[in-house]
């Protein structure tokens, strides 16, 4: 997997990419893993991933592999970082690329047979150096959780403030004072009020509320995160 220059100093051949697709279930993050099918690792669960094409870009390529595993199409995608370690892949020097996917777990499909979704926190073992990719992943997401609009991949169109709080719960592994969070989230200038209510649900209806921007865009205050009830398990 290896090509040799007109000076001949060998390079890469191969460049891969691969989506690191993330999504709160159960109230806990889970990242979706495929089980490969050949060598190296076969039998092994890995990141969805594939062989950039001539006529791709890396980023083209990480939506294409997504699209195959999952059947959704244009999400947001943002590139976590360039892997290449000379030793990372037995079949030689192969860099990868890697792209945090971040998607409404309700729109997703997981055929069990070949795919299925994972706790970030129970990971079982996985192939190449993908266990450092989706620790990375995480902390992309973590990190940017309160600065910006990032969770805008992980909810609807228009959502509650309890559905944007077991979002957040379940990226930050915090649980969040109610009235606090409401509150930050208000003022940190990522969402506003729809002026609508939520309907069908128990009890009081709810306001609904949307991010301001659906592209990426940052706080417009550097709120600090709101006080927390107790760490998750």
């Amino acid at each position: 997997m290896t090509a040799v220059n007109s000076s001949g100093f060998p390079a890469p051949a191969g460049i891969y990419a691969v989506p690191v697709v993330l999504a709160p279930l159960s109230g806990r993050l889970h990242v979706l893993l495929v089980q490969r099918v050949e060598a190296p690792f076969a039998g092994t669960w890995v990141l969805p991933g594939g062989f950039m094409s001539p006529s791709e870009r890396p980023e083209e390529t990480a939506q294409r592999k997504l699209t195959e595993k999952t059947g959704v199409g244009a999400v947001y995608l943002e590139q976590l970082e360039t892997y290449g370690d000379p030793e990372r892949d037995p079949r030689g020097w192969i860099p990868t690329v890697a792209y945090l996917a971040l998607i409404d777990a309700a729109v997703l499909r997981a055929d069990e047979s070949s795919s299925r979704w994972e706790p970030v926190d129970a990971l079982p073992p996985l192939g190449f150096d993908h266990p450092r990719i989706v620790v990375d992943a995480v902390e992309r997401l973590r990190g940017k959780l309160w600065w910006s609009n990032i969770a805008v991949g992980l909810l609807p169109e228009r959502f509650t403030m309890p559905q944007a709080r077991r979002v957040f719960e379940a990226i930050s592994g915090v649980t969040y004072e109610p009235s606090n969070f409401r509150r930050e989230l208000e003022q940190s200038g990522l969402v506003r009020a729809t002026g609508t209510l939520a309907k069908g649900g128990p009890g009081r209806p709810a306001a609904m509320y949307e991010f301001v921007e659906r592209q990426p865009a940052w706080s417009l205050r550097r709120s600090r995160p709101p006080a927390m009830l107790r760490h998750r398990a």
